[in-house]
């Protein structure tokens, strides 16, 4: 357990004042119409490392952008109204009497090796993913059945409307059918690629290198012969890496370090798909009192905090689900406001005044040691008495699996551009993690995987929204944008709301 010196939002306002100007929403506005020109290799310098290259636990942010770029995709996260765009189905039709939908794949499609990528695999891919996939087979569970009508055609009949599904796809990964005679291990180790770039080398938690696929159906359009990336952990080693020239691309830049980068090397993506959370243990006390929970979330002043730590670069709180994705819509009933008298008198009048309670945090992904500080410091105020608990990613995880915590502030960012993914997780994992009302949450999934439209999808977004307010399952903080550092001569970045983005549309001009 890790003990920090207390320090007052007013120091970190000041130490950002001079950079607070700056902060005009989104900055990056490279000349991306010039000539694409192919060749080259991008340098990234990155936090973490992915999880692993087995498709089934894809689990961070770095998952999200190395898996999609060697195992390709029906469907591509995009920022339209859908949330989706065609990937390796070109096109798809929907024959709502039946509940059946047919994907067209690609004409060129192929694996690394040279073979073609026929319906068949994609029809392995996705019994595999509904059997093995820890995160995502839930949305792809209204499955009732699916085959392959031809080589370039695969039929998916659903047992309803389910909206779920093809937000599903956009983690079904594609393998060879039967993992081409392999094992799913030996497979893994070195895959067959179907998407744009090949897994050349990895070292894990140092480096990664991924070669450029020519076979891949959209390799004319792929213009990096290579990228590499390097696992730097600490924020003044990517930062020194980023000056120095040795990277072309830093991940999750501080926002006191801005100020050291020049304007027109930032690239931010705001809204961020990113809730600051403070994720409560409702299995026992105090959390397990609404008065106790209710006491926490009163007692945190989301705009101080918004203004001092990330000014003009966060989105004031709007709920669970995140801003940015598509079917998200604010919460109509409870709140979430800041007022110190009312969380001094919840605590008093819960079962147990004066809680001592510990607070856990890894640093990591806006999570920093003032954040956590400020944390401490108003839920003390509110009667309190707060140990903090800062380590590793990690370590923390472990710690809430095994239910040994009180209360986690955490970044939580959604990896679906659609609020299906994050709506899934929450009823699937963090709901009984947590001792939420499984039976309202599912009702509401149940509601929103049928709802008919837009309209019917959003009510079932504000139900769950307003139970989360109304009984401060878990307490939001705010949604901080997400900064870039890119370097001069690269081209054609594009982000979504989840910070993702794809190699393939990177090119270099110098």
């Amino acid at each position: 357990m890790t003990h920090l010196t207390k320090v007052t939002l007013t120091r970190r306002s000041l130490l950002m004042a001079s950079t607070a100007a700056l902060f005009v929403g989104p900055l990056f506005a490279r000349a991306t119409n010039a000539q694409a020109r192919s060749g080259g290799t991008l340098k990234i310098g990155r936090p973490a490392d992915v999880s692993s290259m087995n498709i089934f636990t894809h689990a961070t942010v770095e998952d999200e952008i190395v898996h999609p770029m060697v195992y390709d995709t029906l469907l591509y996260g995009a920022r339209n109204e859908l949330g989706y765009e065609p990937g390796l189905a070109e096109s798809w039709t929907f024959d709502a009497a039946t509940n059946t939908y047919a994907f067209t794949l690609r004409e060129n499609a192929k694996f690394a090796d040279g073979s073609p990528l026929t319906a068949a695999d994609v029809v392995f891919s996705i019994n595999e993913s509904k059997e093995k996939s820890t995160n995502y087979k839930g949305l792809i569970a209204g499955i009732a059945s699916l085959g392959a009508t031809d080589a370039r055609t695969v039929s998916v009949t659903l047992a309803g409307t389910d909206n779920l599904f093809l937000s599903g796809l956009l983690w079904v990964y594609i393998v060879p059918e039967n993992y081409g005679g392999m094992t799913d291990e030996a497979f893994f180790a070195t895959p067959n690629a179907s998407g744009p770039f090949t897994l050349t080398e990895w070292t894990p938690g140092s480096s990664m290198t991924l070669t450029k696929n020519p076979n891949y159906w959209n390799a004319a359009e792929t213009h990096l012969d290579a990228v590499e990336m390097r696992m730097i952990q600490g924020d003044n080693e990517r930062l020194a890496a980023f000056q120095s020239g040795d990277i072309d691309l830093y991940e999750n830049v501080r926002f006191d370090f801005l100020d050291q980068l020049p304007e027109a090397n930032r690239h931010v993506v705001n809204p961020t798909a990113r809730t600051m959370l403070m994720y409560t243990n409702n299995y026992r006390a105090p959390f397990d009192n609404i008065d106790a929970r209710r006491a926490l979330s009163l007692a945190i002043d989301r705009s101080a905090i918004a203004e001092a730590l990330w000014p003009g670069l966060s989105t004031p709180v709007q709920g669970l689900l995140m801003p940015g994705t598509a079917d998200t819509v604010p919460a109509t009933s409870g709140t979430w406001d800041y007022d110190p008298a009312a969380a001094v008198a919840a605590l008093a009048a819960s079962p147990t005044p004066g809680a001592t309670i510990r607070l856990s945090a890894a640093y990591i992904r806006a999570v920093d040691e003032v954040l956590v500080q400020a944390v401490q410091s108003q839920l003390e105020a509110a009667g309190f008495i707060v140990e903090l608990n800062v380590s590793d990613f990690n370590t923390i995880l472990g710690q809430v699996l095994g239910n040994d915590f009180d209360v986690w502030l955490i970044g939580n960012t959604t990896f679906g551009t659609t609020a299906a993914e994050m709506f899934n997780f929450y009823a699937s994992a963090f709901g009984p993690l947590g001792g939420w009302n499984l039976e309202e949450i599912g009702a509401q999934l149940a509601e929103y995987r049928t709802a008919p439209d837009a309209a019917g999808r959003q009510e079932a977004v504000r139900k769950f929204e307003n139970l989360m307010r109304e009984t401060y399952s878990a307490s939001p903080i705010g949604h901080p944008a997400t900064v870039f550092g890119v370097a001069n001569g690269v081209m054609g970045l594009e982000t979504l709301v989840t910070t993702a983005y794809r190699l393939d549309k990177i090119w270099l001009d110098r």
